[in-house]
């Protein structure tokens, strides 16, 4: 008696549209991702510090690991005794005795060629210090790492991107790409951290709340039964209110 159900189910769980076409092709809708995207961020080392120098020790230099002897000028830093002549840059060998230094991964710096060893933000190209946002496999400043509608700094929330990279707050992504439920116009979203289920029948997208009956109201399923979807003249009914406007005539 009825049209047969043509509906399918579809969990949307903070996932962008179907993929774009190849680069070569013009990009249209987001390109697809498993879940939100979270950037990590890290807390750069600490400023520069002052080596002291001592006028006498019995220590081991933890450079050349020979004893300090008391006739010589010790310096301590990073927790160690040095030889004034030992304690240079590990990269330059420039002398840093009565200098300021970094430490990187225990081994100290002149300024110069600590900062060779910074990253380069993926947007400005300026030095990342202090603070660092990694993602997309980039560092970017937390300043940086922009929502492309709203501006807004992501910091480390989850994120989604568009088809040529672009990163976008979860609030625009969806406000932009999600579908738009048919039937109440919104769009079908997760909210409040569960997820959202997208039903599409005759080419129209609904929330699982708004696949409903127009007649007599109930909930309509995805499965061929009397409460699946039959419909009429491009009308949602289940199947008895379905062969009941057939029998009478009317849509």
């Amino acid at each position: 008696m009825g049209t047969s159900l043509i509906a399918d189910l579809q969990q949307l769980h903070l996932s962008p549209p179907p993929p774009p076409p190849p680069p070569q092709a013009p990009a249209e809708g987001p390109s697809v991702q498993p879940g939100p995207l979270r950037p990590v961020e890290e807390e750069l080392p600490p400023p520069p510090a002052e080596p002291v120098e001592k006028e006498a020790s019995t220590d081991i230099c933890a450079f050349c690991h020979k004893t300090v002897s008391p006739r010589e000028l010790a310096v301590e830093a990073m927790k160690r005794q040095y030889h004034a002549q030992c304690f240079t840059c590990r990269t330059c060998r420039r002398q840093l005795a009565g200098q300021s230094f970094y430490q990187k991964d225990g081994r100290p710096l002149c300024e110069p060629c600590y900062q060779d060893t910074l990253e380069k933000c993926g947007k400005c190209g300026e030095v990342v210090q202090d603070h660092i946002i990694r993602a997309l496999g980039q560092a970017f400043h937390p300043s940086c790492f922009t929502c492309v509608t709203c501006a807004r700094c992501i910091g480390d929330e989850s994120f989604a991107l568009g088809s040529q990279n672009e990163v976008y707050c979860l609030d625009d992504f969806y406000r932009k790409f999600a579908p738009v439920c048919s039937i109440c116009e919104n769009p079908i979203i997760p909210r409040d951290g569960k997820d959202a289920f997208k039903i599409e029948c005759m080419g129209r997208n609904f929330h699982e709340n708004c696949y409903r009956c127009e007649d007599c109201r109930i909930l309509l399923s995805v499965e061929p039964t009397d409460q699946g979807c039959y419909p009429l003249n491009n009308r949602l009914f289940c199947k008895p209110c379905h062969v009941k406007r057939s029998a009478a005539g009317c849509c």
